[in-house]
């Protein structure tokens, strides 16, 4: 099945052109990284998928776009098929109302795509008990009677992605979720991702940070000024040539032995 399959798509936002006539499909288990520059329309193709942006209509196209095999969907019922991390989620937990909310009850958030503590009549012992498992599965079992707003972001992240993943999702969308991060964390984090796609969920990291791409990721989507440029193998999609004419600036390419990579400028 589908996951997520754009033709002809276009995205404007105060006469800014986002995407340009974007044509790209990931399947259901094709673990993908959609990496580009800054600016290149990664999020906002996230953002589609999530259906908090909804395709430009201009003069002689439409465009098309499907998710999980479907053009129409009640938002919130799409929302209970996928788990979601970015910026603004970490950011809302780590403050206000939604910061006052432990780890456990963040997590049971995730059944009702929201960021407010889930009223009880509306819980289940199923529900209860999937919340301490994802905990558990996330290393973050000590964190479930935390609050989020004294959480590292290390911390807080580890039990946004239990909440991402509580309700057994189809799939799992990550913007640049190793932001803020020390070295520890992201590494602790990036295992969680390779895991997270060994499970079976189907795993879509957007990123500009060719580091965090972890092995299981065996599809790369390459975005500049709004288009596709590649889609495609890991092998031919991350290679010196492609990378350097991407960003723009000549760029080697290290593997270690775990199967990570590593870009730097050369000189």
């Amino acid at each position: 099945m589908t996951l997520i399959s754009l033709q002809d798509v276009c995205l404007f936002r105060n006469r800014v052109t986002i995407l340009d006539r974007l044509t790209c499909r990931i399947d259901l288990g094709q673990h993908t990284v959609i990496l580009g520059p800054n600016g290149s329309g990664k999020t906002s193709l996230l953002k589609l998928l999530m259906r908090f942006f909804y395709p430009s209509i201009v003069p002689e196209n439409t465009g098309t776009i499907e998710i999980l095999g479907r053009s129409e969907w009640n938002v919130w019922e799409l929302r209970k098929q996928l788990g979601y991390i970015n910026s603004e989620i970490d950011f809302h937990f780590s403050h206000g109302r939604s910061g006052r909310l432990t780890g456990y009850e963040a997590v049971l958030t995730g059944f009702s795509s929201s960021e407010l503590e889930v009223e009880a009549e509306h819980l289940t012992d199923a529900m209860r008990d999937a919340a301490q498992e994802a905990l558990r599965k996330r290393d973050a079992e000590h964190l479930a009677k935390r609050t989020m707003a004294h959480l590292s972001t290390g911390e807080r992240r580890r039990v946004l992605l239990a909440r991402a993943l509580v309700h057994q999702p189809k799939a799992v969308i990550l913007d640049e979720p190793t932001t803020g991060l020390d070295m520890a964390a992201r590494q602790l984090l990036l295992e969680q991702m390779q895991s997270i796609a060994e499970e079976g969920t189907t795993l879509v990291l957007v990123t500009h940070h060719v580091e965090e791409i972890v092995p299981a990721i065996q599809h790369v989507i390459l975005l500049q000024s709004g288009r596709s440029i590649f889609q495609g193998d890991r092998l031919d999609g991350l290679n010196e040539k492609r990378l350097s004419d991407l960003f723009g600036v000549p760029i080697r390419i290290e593997k270690d032995s775990n199967g990570m990579l590593r870009a730097s400028v050369r000189k």
